[in-house]
C-alpha cells in the first residue's frame, strides 16, 4: 500500500490542559492528509463539485496510541481503499517524526453523491477514471 505523507508541526494550540493534543485535532490532521493525496488526483471538494457531485463523510473513526504535545513534528499518512459501492475510503496515520511512533490511526468513508443530493451506485466517466487512478496509486506496493 502507497501512503502519501504530509508534516505539521503541533502548535501550542492545539494541546488541552494536560499539553497533550486535543483528540479532535487528529481529525482535522485527517482532513489535510486527504487534501494532500486528493490534490494529487485533481479530486478536491471543488473539482468533485465541477464534475457534478459531492462527496459527505458518513462514517469516521480515530483510534489514538500515544498523545502529541506541542511542538512536536508529526506526519501524516493516508491512502486510500478500493471502495465497493460509490464511495471514497481513506485510511489515515498519525507518526511522531522524531521517532516515528504511531500516535494514532483511523478511517473514513464519504459517499459520492450528484450536487442535486442524489444517490448514485456506480461511478461513471472521468469521475471513474479519476477515482481509478488514485486507487491503482495506493495500491502500489
Amino acid at each position: 500500500m502507497h501512503w502519501v505523507e504530509k508534516e505539521e508541526t503541533v502548535r501550542f494550540n492545539e494541546v488541552d490542559e494536560w499539553g497533550m493534543a486535543w483528540h479532535g485535532h487528529y481529525i482535522a490532521w485527517f482532513e489535510a492528509g486527504r487534501m494532500a493525496l486528493l490534490r494529487r488526483f485533481d479530486l478536491l471538494p471543488k473539482q468533485l463539485v465541477a464534475l457534478g457531485y459531492i462527496a459527505p463523510i458518513i462514517r469516521i473513526q480515530c483510534e489514538y496510541k500515544h498523545p502529541a504535545e506541542s511542538g512536536d513534528e508529526i506526519v501524516i499518512r493516508t491512502t486510500a481503499v478500493k471502495p465497493e459501492i460509490a464511495a471514497l475510503i481513506f485510511r489515515f496515520e498519525v507518526i511522531r517524526k522524531a521517532d516515528r511512533t504511531l500516535l494514532a490511526h483511523g478511517e473514513s468513508t464519504q459517499v459520492l453523491i450528484t450536487t442535486e443530493k442524489k444517490m448514485i451506485y456506480r461511478i461513471q466517466g472521468e469521475l471513474e477514471k479519476r477515482i481509478t487512478r488514485l486507487v491503482a496509486f495506493c495500491g502500489e506496493e
